[in-house]
């Protein structure tokens, strides 16, 4: 038996996978509800459809374009492969009920506390004995923790509005805002006056989400925030019959801190550990974590830009070719985006003194 903490994407869509070959597979969920309450901006690439048919029922957004700003408040605008903006709420429990229809079992309002020699307790006292145990417990895993293998993990804080603008702004283009101090801010819409407007930085989110939302003036409408750990390409995600998966395991793009991709990557990789006894940290090793680990390098780097650098990082990108190669080379793969940017425009590689 397989039992799998915490009903997010990641979860859930692990526990469709194992249960459509035939795992039994039980879901502990700590909420009433699945997908609430929301953490996550909810903007998808268009490699969502590599891992789960993409329904209309949880889009309530589509994009093509994005504009990109500097420190100065010059931007660049860059067209984008179809995007999804979804909402989380109905994403989740889309998946979790496609694992139902496959066989998993859910249970909500079970907050995982401890376990001891393969024996999950329970807040309300319940107490499951497992075969295999997985943590799909968010950023700051139980599960993890539990297990011993928690590792000493950075985070970055994320705060995120839905916003009701007090102008109309296009619908089709989602915003990023870059500056000093591992800052990124967002606009993400839902539609033409209300938005996903969020911050992430190591410190600071308080003033950097007031700034912005002074240049994206607003009601707001409610609160979606949280944590966000930066990938550790050496944290232990498995130990005897304990895995981690998502972002228990870190496993988020350290640039845009996106994760539902990555996790669903890394989820197969756990599924064939489970069903064909595939080494999972190799799997994840050779596969998603190589892109990881990029992703991590360019914010290494971006971390140490002063406002000068962002500003000629911007006015670089304006370039056609460099555009180009964007479109070409979505930001979830960025390994064969970079080596193309540093042999058709090599200003790019000034930026590796910060390196």
């Amino acid at each position: 038996m397989v039992s799998i903490i915490g009903a997010g994407p990641v979860g859930n869509y692990l526990a469709s996978q194992l249960s459509s070959k035939g795992e039994k597979v039980n879901v502990y969920e700590e909420h009433s509800k699945i997908g609430v309450p929301v953490a996550c901006t909810g903007i998808l690439t268009s490699y969502l459809s590599d891992f789960v048919k993409v329904s209309e029922d949880y889009i309530v957004n589509k994009i093509n374009e994005t504009h990109v700003y500097s420190p100065n408040g010059n931007f660049v605008k860059l067209r984008l492969k179809k995007n999804f903006i979804v909402d989380r709420t109905l994403f989740d429990s889309h998946f979790a009920e496609v694992a139902k229809s496959e066989g998993a079992k859910y249970h909500n309002n079970h907050k995982f506390v401890s376990m001891k020699n393969s024996v999950l307790k329970f807040q309300n006292g319940n107490k499951i004995k497992s075969d295999v145990i997985v943590g799909a417990d968010g950023p700051n895993s139980l599960v993890a923790r539990s297990a011993g293998i928690f590792g000493d993990r950075k985070f970055v804080v994320g705060h995120q509005a839905r916003v009701k603008l007090k102008k109309k702004i296009d619908s089709n283009v989602v915003e990023f805002f870059l500056g000093e101090g591992n800052y990124i801010g967002w606009l993400v819409p839902e539609d033409d006056k209300v938005v996903r407007l969020g911050v992430a930085s190591h410190q600071g989110t308080d003033e950097h989400f007031k700034d912005l939302i002074k240049k994206r003036n607003g009601k707001i409408l409610g609160w979606q925030s949280g944590a966000i750990p930066v990938y550790d390409p050496k944290l232990k995600i498995e130990k005897d019959n304990t895995f981690l998966v998502g972002d228990a395991a870190t496993q988020v793009k350290a640039t845009t801190y996106g994760g539902i991709i990555p996790g669903m990557n890394a989820a197969n990789a756990l599924r064939d550990r489970i069903l064909e006894g595939n080494s999972y940290t190799k799997g994840v090793k050779k596969g998603i974590g190589k892109s990881l680990k990029t992703h991590l390098l360019v914010r290494n780097i971006m971390n140490k830009f002063s406002e000068n650098d962002y500003n000629d990082l911007i006015e670089l990108c304006g370039n056609d070719s460099v555009k180009k190669l964007i479109y070409e080379h979505d930001r979830e793969y960025p390994i064969k985006l970079l080596m193309s940017l540093a042999i058709k425009e090599p200003r790019f590689l000034k930026f590796l003194r910060c390196f």
